[in-house]
């Protein structure tokens, strides 16, 4: 392998900053600012806190251990989520997308897209996949 530079990911700069709070869509971030957790109630969004883990009006994952690589930004998380009717355990892996946005692959929402009956219509990216936007403006707001 000699004489092969290594391949280095672009986002690899990119830091993920663990004070924010980050939304599965981006419009939730105004919609927080000026309602706070009523918000919930006009669209269905995901929001991920490093603090309170991620939330939704009937889902919740909590973030039990966090695990970093020196020089590297992506995190590897151990979680374990509710829903109606279920508890389950499930991996993650947060990584940069871009400079404000977050790609959070659960191990639990890939393996269950891959065991359901697939429309070739509807494939389309990495199945258990989520992009979160950073509210830098709602650091501070608790939404549980």
């Amino acid at each position: 392998m000699a004489g092969f530079p290594l391949a280095v990911v672009a986002q690899d700069d990119l830091p993920i900053d663990q004070s924010k709070l980050y939304v599965s869509d981006p419009a939730a971030c105004d919609a927080l600012e000026k309602k706070g957790v009523d918000a919930f109630m006009d669209s269905d969004f995901l929001v991920l806190s490093f603090k309170d883990g991620i939330q939704s009006m009937e889902f919740t994952c909590d973030l039990f251990d966090i695990k970093t690589l020196p020089n590297n930004n992506m995190l590897f998380v151990d979680a374990v989520c509710q829903a109606p009717g279920e508890v389950y355990p499930d991996t993650l892996s947060i990584s940069p997308y871009d400079a404000k946005t977050l790609q959070v692959v659960s191990t639990y929402d890939a393996m269950m897209a891959m065991a359901a009956p697939a429309d070739p219509a509807e494939l389309t990216g990495n199945p258990g996949v989520t992009l979160y936007t950073r509210c830098d403006n709602l650091s501070e707001i608790r939404v549980d």
